[in-house]
């Protein structure tokens, strides 16, 4: 197919039978600057064309064209997804054009124009559109083999180059998806509307599984629910017939207020009446007689006033005269007391002093003790926080020996358990060693637990140089202890006594010469491990012999290579490769072997970088601990001893102290008399002081007794002188005196009649008093219990004449209910019979769970919601089974239909695969649940081998090539099904061997010579890279061969058409 700027109208003509070509065939495809085409024009056949190039030369651009200019998507080619790089490289746009067969309308014309950084424009009949309206254009036309746009996507028709792969990884769902979409539209729609109703039932069976757990939860709920709301409900009848007694309790106390209250007002009429009488008679006559009788006796007093002042003077003379005399004789008995006081005092001083002798010297003495006491102290002290610090040392001792053994142990049960994982036998051996190891006469090595590596690339130099057998191998020191080793079976054990240690083969060293070319060390130098072993390592495993490099040895491996031949070092690592080097001892000749490293397994365990426990040591350990319990006990000796002296000090300490506290006692006693003594001198001195002047006291004695004589003598002659004038009134006054006597004894009787009115006013006014407090009471009482009954009741009185209608119909409720009630009329059974239900009450809230009002709305509101979800569940459950039936119905008649295209389809497959010589079979997959409609699909089982069972053709299973035969041919097989105008297969040939490929061909070959079927109506795509020979290519057999030239004018000077037909007769191909 020639690329050409020239003449372009002649190679965009159509084909000259365009007309007999079914409907939907393509007539014409033009490509410009699309991919690997400047201009071209590709006039295909209606039957086979078969497109021929070698790679590059743009077979799969005509595949890529026709695909998106028939408005297909570019996930579908398999390249990249983004249209604009569909563009050839170095141009800003290219279209690809084809024409498609419509008998009815004319050939249709379809472009498709792709700009750089611009949306993609499509083109019908040269009238711009998009590309979904496009595709509906396209849909819409009356094509007698039906809608083939839709194909486009679909791998059972269209299948790009690198989409075999894609087409075996389809699912079986997706597998009959697609072919319902290639063989019958109808299915196709008739299984999305199937979908849709199976995704309506879905819908209904989570509402019904919803509203069936919503039911459930709310009988849940309500039997929770149940025992709060019967004990409130049960608490409630309690509380509204304590409630009814306490309502009939209100009105009797209301009843007893009213009636105390009336008797208390007539109590207190009573006894304000007669109070008000007995206050009258005795403004009226006791208090105006009392205050006359009064004023009469004031004025009879008699004149004794002199005569009594007189007496008084001469008493208070006289009391201090004798004051004066007592007070000398004490002041006396003051001083001699005193002046004993102090003489004592004084001899009690003296004494104190005597005792204090001795006192500074001791005090000397006393001063050194302490001294040397605390110099002594403080040499404990500081023994004391030597032995302290040294116990600190020792726990830290302790507690890192035994840190030590933890993690000493810790890494060999690790190890232990790494053995356990490569071999059990070795395990139960190495178990069986730790526990009789005193039995044994040399440490017994095992490399998985006795190895500690030094590098982070040890692991993996291990593991590319030891084998598994050497890596739980039991080196052995003595034959004996191989033999007790092999009382277990099952293991492997070499001996290697220690005088075939060699130290220099245990400390070799990689040469300068080999580290100057990029080899840092030697296998042997990566890990280190008891000398037995690792002679045992390099002995089996040549690790002295084997060298480890660098990156500077992965870029120089021919000249390290050529560097290492000649020298005992066959095997060098580096790090991704392991290179053997050896020489023939014959011919001289070299090979290098190269393998890539494998990653470390067996050593790559974090225990493995730090080093186990040694054999020998668990017994230096117990020695070590011995020594440091050993060593805590000299210590805790020493703080023993060291104890004692301290206490010792402490007993002399206190023996001092003992003889400083009765020092200080006698000091404090010489302190204490001294100011006794003071105090004794200062009372002495004080007392001196005072004066007591007797005789000065005699003479104002004498002075007031002479005074008061004379006063008496003036007195004396005045009362003669008033006794004559007595005499001379004696009759006046004896009348007078009678008189008197007659007026006192009637004072005197009616201050008795007053003291009586006056304690009968006061018990009246009391019982005034007390009346009316008690009418206040009443009063208080009365407001109060109509308050309560007003409130509990809702009644204000108990007077049906005054009550409104409201108060009477509760007055009669309430009458109602206390007599249906059996309501005692009686307070102290009313209150007998409140204090039981109440008793009863907290009964019931102490034994039932704590019910609430609220527990009564939920129930209410559980109890609906419960009826109605169980309605609405019923209804669910109803439509459930009705969509079940219509979609098991709908279902069954399309799985008839489909298990009939399936049928044809397997017919067909079988028949094609008996002619490759193998077996193949489609069949339906059905679903456990026959209403899952998405979960049908297709199942293929090939089997390309005599004897072998048939397996499902998976993308993991088969290979390359036998996926390619069953593609093509389950592609050949839906041909008869699936009336798609057209179909593209890039390169499926390829991975097929030249047999299945010849016979696939044939297959092919055969269906486009029939007369009969849809492949005989089908135009048909396929790319090779390559033709086999001996193909018998017929008429119908258009051969396309496509190459990528310079120029144009390649057909004259190369003489294309003469050099394909030599080459067509060479092949055995007739063309």
């Amino acid at each position: 197919m020639p690329n050409s700027d020239n003449d372009e109208a002649a190679d965009e003509h159509l084909p000259k039978n365009y007309q007999d070509f079914p409907d939907g065939s393509l007539l014409r495809v033009i490509f410009h600057n699309f991919l690997t085409y400047e201009h071209t024009s590709f006039v295909p056949t209606a039957s086979l064309n078969m497109i021929l190039g070698h790679n590059g030369s743009g077979k799969s651009s005509i595949i890529c064209g026709i695909c998106l200019a028939c408005g297909g998507s570019p996930k579908s080619l398999g390249r990249s997804e983004k249209i604009q790089e569909y563009v050839r490289h170095g141009c800003q746009e290219g279209y690809v054009e084809i024409a498609i067969a419509d008998q009815k309308e004319g050939p249709q014309t379809v472009r498709l124009t792709i700009r750089a950084g611009k949306a993609p424009e499509y083109r019908l009949n040269n009238q711009v559109t998009t590309q979904a309206e496009l595709k509906l254009t396209i849909w819409a036309w009356p094509l007698p083999s039906g809608v083939f746009p839709g194909a486009i996507d679909n791998p059972c028709a269209f299948l790009a180059q690198d989409k075999v792969k894609s087409f075996s990884e389809q699912s079986a769902i997706e597998l009959l998806r697609n072919t319902e979409k290639a063989a019958s539209e109808d299915l196709s729609v008739e299984h999305e509307a199937l979908m849709e109703q199976r995704h309506d039932s879905t819908t209904i069976e989570d509402k019904c599984a919803t509203s069936e757990k919503a039911v459930k939860n709310l009988e849940n709920e309500i039997h929770k629910l149940e025992p709060f709301v019967e004990n409130y409900r049960k608490k409630l009848a309690l509380q509204t017939k304590l409630r009814l007694l306490e309502k009939k309790m209100k009105i009797l106390e209301f009843e007893k207020a009213e009636k105390e209250f009336g008797v208390e007002c007539e109590n207190a009429r009573a006894a304000t009446q007669e109070y008000d009488q007995m206050l009258i008679e005795e403004k009226t006559t006791v208090v105006r007689t009392l205050r006359q009788s009064a004023e009469e006796l004031m004025k009879r007093m008699d004149d004794t006033v002199d005569k009594r002042s007189m007496e008084i003077r001469m008493e208070s003379a006289i009391e201090k005269m004798e004051s004066i005399k007592k007070a000398f004789k004490r002041h006396d008995r003051d001083m001699a007391k005193a002046q004993e006081t102090l003489e004592a005092t004084q001899e009690k001083h003296r004494q104190a002093l005597e005792d204090m002798e001795g006192f500074e010297e001791w005090n000397e003495k006393f001063k050194l003790t302490e001294a040397r006491l605390n110099n002594i102290e403080a040499d404990f002290r500081r023994k004391q926080d030597k032995i302290r610090e040294e116990s600190y040392q020792h726990e830290a001792r302790v507690r890192k020996e035994r840190e030590a053994i933890s993690d000493a142990n810790s890494i060999l049960r690790d190890r232990i358990r790494v053995l356990q994982g490569l071999d059990g036998n070795a395990y139960k051996a190495y178990e069986y060693y730790m526990k009789n190891r005193p039995q044994f006469d040399a440490d017994i090595y095992v490399p998985i637990i006795d190895i500690t590596l030094k590098t982070p690339t040890a692991a993996k130099i291990l593991e590319n140089s030891v084998g598994m057998r050497d890596r739980t191998m039991f080196v052995c020191q003595t034959k004996a202890d191989e033999q007790r080793m092999h009382a277990n079976n099952g293991i492997n054990t070499t001996v290697l006594p220690p005088e075939k240690v060699h130290r220099e083969d245990i400390e070799a060293r990689s040469p300068p010469a080999m580290k100057r070319i990029g080899f840092e060390m030697l296998a042997a130098e990566c890990f280190d491990a008891p000398d037995p072993l690792k002679q045992f390592l390099i002995n089996v495993s040549g690790l002295g012999r084997i060298l480890v490099g660098n990156q500077q040895v992965d870029r120089n491996m021919e000249a390290v290579s050529r560097a290492v031949e000649n020298t005992p070092y066959g095997v060098f690592l580096t790090p991704t490769m392991r290179c053997q080097v050896s020489k023939s001892k014959y011919s001289g000749q070299s090979s290098h072997m190269q393998t890539l490293l494998r990653d470390a397994y067996t050593f790559r365990d974090p225990c493995y970088r730090k080093a186990p426990q040694a054999k020998r040591n668990v017994q230096q350990q117990q020695q070590a601990m011995e020594q440091l319990r050993q060593a805590e006990q000299m210590m805790q000796q020493k703080q023993a001893q060291l104890r004692e002296k301290i206490q010792a000090v402490q007993r002399e300490r206190d023996v001092v102290r003992n003889e400083c506290s009765e020092w200080r006692s006698k000091r404090h006693l010489v302190g204490t008399w001294q100011a006794d003594v003071k105090l004794a001198e200062e009372n002495l001195k004080r007392l001196e002081e005072q004066n007591i002047d007797v005789d000065a006291a005699e003479q104002e004695f004498e002075e007031t007794r002479a005074n008061a004589i004379e006063q008496t003598l003036d007195m004396f002659r005045k009362a003669v002188k008033w006794q004559k004038a007595y005499l001379e009134n004696y009759e006046e006054v004896g009348r007078h005196t009678f008189i008197e006597m007659i007026c006192k004894n009637k004072v005197r009787m009616m201050k008795l009649e007053e003291e009586d009115l006056r304690k009968k006013l006061n018990e009246l006014s009391h019982t005034k008093r007390e009346a009316e407090a008690n009418v206040k009471s009443a009063l208080n009482r009365k407001r109060a219990a109509a308050e309560a009954m007003s409130k509990t009741c809702q009644l204000k009185h108990l007077k049906e004449k005054d009550m409104d209608a409201a108060e009477k119909r509760i007055f009669e409720k309430l009458s109602k209910l206390f007599e249906e009630g059996g309501v005692p009329e009686n307070l102290d059974a009313l209150e007998l019979e409140i204090s039981s239900e109440q008793a009863r009450l907290r009964l019931a809230e102490d034994q039932g769970e704590d019910g609430g009002i609220e527990h009564e709305h939920q129930m209410e509101k559980l109890k609906l919601d419960f009826v109605e979800e169980q309605s609405r569940h019923e209804k669910l459950v109803e439509n459930r089974r009705v969509l079940h039936e219509e979609l098991g119905t709908n279902i069954e008649n399309w799985r008839e239909k489909v298990e009939e295209m399936i049928d044809h389809i397997n017919e067909n497959y079988v028949k094609y695969f008996g002619e490759l010589g193998c077996r193949g079979e489609v069949g339906l997959e059905t679903p456990e649940n026959l209403l899952d409609i998405a979960k049908y699909g297709i199942m293929i089982s090939v089997s390309f081998r005599a004897g072998e069972k048939m397996k499902r053709l998976d993308n993991k299973v088969q290979s390359g090539g036998e996926r390619s035969v069953a593609t093509m041919l389950y592609l050949l097989a839906l041909q008869q099904l699936c009336p798609v105008p057209f179909r593209c297969i890039d390169e499926i040939n390829q991975g097929m061997d030249p047999t299945n490929e010849r016979k696939v061909f044939d297959i092919m070959v055969g269906l486009w010579n029939g007369s009969q079927g849809a492949l005989t109506k089908t135009q048909y795509f396929l790319l090779s890279p390559k033709l086999l020979h001996g193909l018998d290519m017929r008429e119908n057999v258009n051969v396309v061969m496509v190459n990528s030239t310079l120029t144009t004018s390649h057909g004259e000077i190369y003489d294309t058409e003469s050099k394909l037909a030599a080459s067509l007769s060479r092949l055995q191909t007739r063309a």
